[in-house]
């Protein structure tokens, strides 16, 4: 980015001399913010091209593991083949495309099976103008509604009706959206096994009280050669009364209920006994002959493929194969969002199911509670402990805070507060996206990238010391409210390298606009990236405004020299997002 001389060295002091002859002016026309400006790069930073996984073919980035996508090669999936008119909709940019993956979150809860519930952040979900976010907040669950009589057929009521040729009852729940679009999907849809024995029970509408519906999940299919079901094989109809209710495991059927515009065929989803490449299909179909092999808290085991790296696996871009999870645009926020949530519910379940193998009895008990002063009998009792190794939990951020505390108190308070941000018009991001996707439409490629840009950060701070040579350093990576990942450092600085007095503040870093004449290109990116506003009288709807007044307390105060005696927040630009650096010596004294 720019070199670093040492601060508090000889040659940090340049004389009038020197200075006048870098600028090529007289002294009194020194511009004190050369040095800063000097060595800027021609270009911004640019991730190494890295080769595709040579199991499975799988688009990599640059500081990516190499089982990250599949387990090198343990992991093997057939994807499942397109359906040619679905595939037009999901890639072309015809009229008809372009409203269908507009309006995905609804075509596609209208033909799911199931219906979605959670508690949405609605200042982002639904917001009129920004960067669309699903964000969700508590248990996402799936519904599957009752057949009995209501004002009007809805979501899988009306698979009974589909046989008709007008769709009336589709007309009538879609009255805003393309019914050329809507005709379309109910004839693709007539392959799917569901839709099959929903549209069967058309016939017995006017008694369906006296029936329900189970699903058949036999785990029969094998993924690794051939996953499309038959109407068969995945649900059974019986009268009420019936000793089958609970004869089926129901966790491959998850997907294509939820989104059956993702398994438009009904392709099974992940299931606990779907095998690693290689492992033969009878073993994990009985426990036995596996010697009742054992997962672990991620689900790894020797033959069985786990929750995440089946997940992992389908986010993958491979070439030659159509991938409609990554057409999704905001259907593949919400099927992303759903997927970590079952991901992390089987982590949970885990624990709750194996408290032993983390020696739980060091935590709980009776004892436990009377030394805590815990007096109330009704709060006694079995606790599920999560262990320090899960990510987020009390124990794990205790032990990240203690550990940050502990390095602190070996090196000293930080000398600088960094944080690094992404934008999503990086060159590595835009070279991924689909004909007509924009950023937000990919979240898997932003946070991927992010992650590339981010390791090469550290490089540039801890091996090329371009700020210095750092002694210790602590950070986390965060998501901003609009979606986009940051991180925060916190670096302790050698001593040579810290920051003590306002002069070497302005050696390191401008915190003005660059002259717009010398040097424009700088000048640009400070006002398209590190501007606030504008907001109170001359914008009072922008989103900082509360009570009349703009939350992050600008217009600040113009100071005409850096001062020492508060935070010092000053600014920089890096791989083409802005960085923010600060001192906070006199923040924490």
């Amino acid at each position: 980015m720019f070199q670093q001389m040492p601060v508090g060295s000889d040659n940090d002091s340049m004389d009038d001399e020197s200075e006048a002859t870098m600028t090529g002016g007289n002294p009194s026309e020194i511009d004190p913010f050369d040095f800063v400006y000097s060595n800027i790069p021609d270009n911004t930073h640019i991730l190494k091209l890295a080769a595709n996984c040579e199991h499975c073919k799988a688009r990599k980035f640059e500081s990516e593991t190499d089982g990250f996508c599949c387990r090198n090669g343990q992991i093997e999936l057939k994807q499942p083949e397109p359906v040619p008119e679905l595939m037009r909709l999901w890639s072309s940019m015809d009229a008809d495309s372009r409203h269908f993956r507009e309006n995905i979150r609804f075509f596609n809860g209208h033909f799911a099976f199931t219906t979605l519930g959670d508690s949405l952040d609605e200042n982002y979900t639904n917001m009129k103008s920004g960067v669309y976010t699903f964000r969700a907040h508590g248990t996402i669950y799936h519904n599957v509604h009752s057949f009995g009589p209501s004002s009007r057929p809805e979501h899988l009521q009306l698979y009974f009706y589909d046989d008709d040729p007008n769709l009336n009852h589709r007309k009538a729940a879609t009255n805003q959206l393309d019914q050329d679009v809507v005709k379309m999907l109910v004839d693709i849809l007539k392959e799917n096994p569901y839709s099959q024995q929903f549209r069967s029970l058309g016939a017995h509408k006017d008694n369906l009280d006296d029936y329900r519906i189970d699903l058949n999940t036999d785990k029969r299919l094998d993924q690794r050669r051939y996953n499309r079901p038959l109407s068969t094989e995945v649900a059974a109809i019986w009268v009420e009364g019936s000793d089958l209710a609970k004869r089926f495991d129901r966790r491959g059927a998850y997907d294509p209920l939820s989104y059956p515009l993702f398994y438009p065929r009904g392709e099974l989803g992940w299931h606990p006994k779907l095998p690693e490449r290689n492992v033969p299909w009878e073993v994990v179909q009985h426990p036995q002959l596996g010697h009742d092999d054992e997962e672990d808290a991620e689900g790894n085991s020797r033959l069985c493929v786990s929750v995440r790296d089946y997940y992992c696996y389908m986010l993958q871009t491979r070439p030659a194969i159509f991938n409609p999870i990554l057409c999704g645009a905001r259907l593949l926020q919400q099927w992303a969002v759903d997927m970590y949530i079952k991901i992390e519910s089987c982590r949970l379940r885990w624990y709750r199911k194996n408290q032993t193998q983390i020696r739980v009895d060091l935590y709980k008990g009776v004892v436990d509670a009377i030394t805590s002063g815990e007096t109330r009998a009704s709060a006694v009792g079995t606790r599920i402990v999560l262990p320090g190794t899960y990510p987020g939990g009390d124990r794990d951020m205790k032990k990240r805070h203690m550990d940050a505390m502990a390095i602190v108190h070996t090196y000293g308070k930080p000398d600088i507060f960094l944080t690094m941000t992404c934008n999503p018009k990086w060159e590595e991001i835009t070279n991924e996206l689909l004909p007509g996707q924009t950023a937000q439409d990919r979240p898997d490629i932003v946070a991927r990238v992010f992650y590339g840009k981010l390791e090469a950060m550290k490089y540039m701070l801890f091996k090329k010391h371009i700020l210095g040579v750092v002694v210790a350093y602590v950070y986390v990576v965060e998501f901003q409210k609009r979606g986009l990942p940051h991180a925060h450092f916190l670096l302790i600085m050698d001593s040579t390298y810290k920051l003590v007095v306002p002069e070497q503040y302005d050696r390191l870093i401008s915190a003005e606009l660059p002259n717009k004449q010398k040097y424009p290109e700088l000048h640009a990116l400070v006002v398209k990236h590190m501007m606030h506003g504008p907001c109170g009288a001359l914008n009072p709807k922008n989103v900082c405004m509360q009570d009349n007044e703009c939350k992050c307390r600008y217009p600040r105060l113009f100071n005409e020299n850096t001062a020492q005696d508060g935070l010092c927040l000053i600014t920089l630009t890096f791989c083409g997002c802005s960085i923010a650096t600060s001192t906070l010596r006199s923040a924490l004294a």
